[in-house]
């Protein structure tokens, strides 16, 4: 197994705001673009057709006049957000996705994966805690690897 490097790694990045940043000491952070509350009730039976997946809420971003970012207030809660990136994995590598360090200091949980194609990865599941969490457009979500076999 070899980490993907740094240079390569910012090759297989799209729509990264700052590449070269995003992808330093060969890991790759990812941003937000959007937030949906998960609301409702979801039916997971036995079978792909017996499932229905929880609604889902966008939350629009609020944006103030001088500034050229939105920002989000979200209470306790569980949210789907988006990333602003996408990211090409190549055949024979695998990238593994966690928790930014931020988030998880700051009492916000989010699920490892193991991801073989992007198309697997639309966005991440946080988990927010009692005090909330104001987002801004952009922040670090979640911090990878990726890494060959």
């Amino acid at each position: 197994m070899k980490v993907v490097r740094s240079d390569e790694l910012a090759k297989l990045v799209r729509f990264a705001p700052d590449p070269a940043a995003q992808t330093a000491g060969d890991r790759l952070i990812l941003t937000l673009f959007e937030v949906f509350q998960v609301v409702g009730e979801a039916h997971i039976g036995r079978f792909p057709d017996s499932i229905e997946e929880a609604r889902k809420i966008k939350r629009p971003a609020r944006k103030k006049v001088d500034t050229t970012f939105g920002s989000w207030d979200l209470v306790q809660g569980v949210y789907w957000v988006t990333y602003n990136e996408t990211v090409r994995i190549p055949e024979g590598a695998v990238l593994y996705l966690e928790n930014h360090p931020h988030l998880a200091l700051n009492g916000i949980i989010q699920g490892s994966r193991v991801v073989t194609r992007w198309e697997e990865v639309s966005g991440a599941l946080l988990m927010i805690g009692a005090k909330g969490v104001h987002f801004m457009e952009g922040s670090p979500i979640s911090v990878g690897l990726m890494i060959r076999f």
